[in-house]
């Protein structure tokens, strides 16, 4: 923050040695600009991993099925079952809507339209519930549902104990925006309110993405 020249009105900089805490206020930033983020740039930025290996409970007959997802599991990146013509990018959480459409043999995904759904379910064979994908659909009766891609973005580890070379594995595209993020939202904690609104303005200059409308009010996404 000090290298990028940004002091406070009075004319102070704005880490120092009275600023002690200031490494703990950022560990503690870190997760909040990364979700900001995650929410709005290209998932491809972050870090991705697979969950091929995780364990899937299939109805044949109905030609669906779901997968357990890890415990880490934060945004879908990707997925697709053989058959599917397509892959899902996107999965909806269930609720009244989704589970009217998607029980419904006639109106619910296909291999042509596919569609995920996230669900808390009871899993039998764990004795407990887990956050599970449920995918619609594949044709009925198939001796067995394979899937050919899962891919999703783990919730990142706190950065507290790491040490300085730690690789956070995000694209070099996503690093300059998360700074300005974390610089503001450490500048709150350090009660310098104007330069945090200085960096959130510089950051929505640079990425008008992280900018939302809503009527005639501009602010930042959260």
């Amino acid at each position: 923050m000090n290298e990028a020249g940004l002091i406070d009105v009075a004319g102070n900089s704005l880490l120092g040695a009275e600023d002690a805490q200031v490494d703990r206020y950022i560990e503690g930033s870190y997760l909040d600009a990364w979700k900001i983020c995650a929410g709005v740039f290209p998932r491809t930025w972050f870090r991705n991993d697979s969950f091929l290996n995780e364990r899937k409970v299939e109805d044949l007959a109905g030609g669906t099925g779901y997968v357990v997802l890890p415990n880490d599991f934060y945004l879908l990146s990707k997925f697709k079952m053989k058959l599917w013509q397509k892959p899902v990018f996107e999965a909806s959480v269930q609720n009244e809507k989704t589970a009217c459409v998607q029980f419904n043999e006639y109106t619910r995904g296909s291999t042509i339209r596919p569609v995920c759904v996230i669900d808390n379910t009871y899993v039998s064979s764990l004795n407990s519930i887990q956050q599970v994908l449920h995918y619609y659909s594949l044709p009925r009766g198939l001796a067995t549902h394979e899937m050919e891609a899962a891919i999703y973005i783990p919730i990142p580890e706190p950065l507290k104990d790491k040490n300085d070379d730690y690789d956070l594995r995000l694209k070099e595209q996503i690093t300059e925006p998360m700074c300005y993020l974390s610089a503001a939202n450490v500048s709150v904690l350090l009660g310098k309110y104007d330069v945090a609104t200085q960096l959130q303005e510089t950051a929505i200059r640079a990425y008008p993405s992280l900018k939302s409308v809503r009527g005639t009010t501009i602010t930042f996404k959260q």
